[in-house]
């Protein structure tokens, strides 16, 4: 009876074994996660520190539909994508690279791309301006040689001149050049230097009665709406005066 007991419990034992097994076996060989597809292209760069290379290798996932992720030269090497004698070009391109091949990539062997940081001020900025420019265009004008004060400057005049990032760009190269050319002021003559630059288009301080305008925007020549006209004396043209700023329909 305890004989008949145990071969019962072995043949259950082995059941479930053998039913383990057989799910082991016929279990997918895709992995949750892995990238697996063709291989369409496949580009390089090469670290001139260490000297190694790594790859960015595109997979055509499904019909259409592609991704691309960075591996080390081992692991494109382990896929079949490379071989040691396969050359990473300094413009990017590789000689020897396999194409068409079918891959498998572990997500865990792909190299994580870098975030860089933003510059703190660069990024403070180009918030504030964020209707103006964006942080590309500053930091683009910070490493060409001009300083975050400077460009605080020039992004606060072209927003009193309510411009745009040319604008902005504009007034930037034109304290680098000395050359104003680009504004007129309000008697058609063009700003001698930065300090004159800075007062005509901060004038008054008031929107939309700017000292300095874009010479390619409209205007009749002195800077002035064209929708007024004045006889010199600043007044409005629907009153005529006798050149000492009253009005002459009031009774002396």
């Amino acid at each position: 009876m305890k004989k008949l007991k145990l071969i019962i419990i072995l043949s259950i034992v082995f059941t479930l074994l053998l039913t383990q097994a057989g799910a082991v076996f016929a279990a997918p060989s895709a992995q949750e996660g892995f990238i697996e597809g063709t291989v369409t292209e496949v580009s390089c760069e090469t670290n001139l520190e260490t000297g190694d290379s790594t790859y960015f290798v595109t997979v055509e996932v499904s019909e259409g539909i592609f991704e691309t992720v960075q591996i080390d030269q081992a692991t494109a090497e382990g896929l079949g994508i490379v071989t040691a004698e396969t050359v990473c070009n300094s413009d990017g391109t590789v000689e020897g690279a396999v194409l068409d091949v079918v891959v498998s990539i572990d997500p865990a062997t792909v190299i994580p791309e870098e975030e860089v940081p933003q510059h703190p001020v660069g990024a403070a900025l180009s918030m504030f301006f964020t209707d103006i420019t964006d942080y590309e265009t500053i930091m683009a004008a910070h490493e060409d040689g001009t300083g975050f004060g400077l460009l605080a400057q020039a992004l606060w005049l072209t927003k009193k001149m309510e411009g745009d990032s040319d604008t902005f760009m504009a007034i930037v190269d034109a304290k680098k050049t000395k050359d104003f050319s680009a504004f007129v002021m309000e008697d058609g003559s063009t700003p001698q230097n930065w300090g004159q630059f800075k007062k005509a288009a901060l004038n008054g301080d008031k929107k939309g009665n700017l000292g300095v305008v874009m010479s390619n925007k409209d205007n009749n020549g002195n800077g002035q709406d064209k929708d007024k006209t004045n006889n010199g004396n600043g007044q409005d043209k629907d009153k005529t005066n006798n050149g000492n700023g009253q009005d002459n329909k009031k009774d002396k």
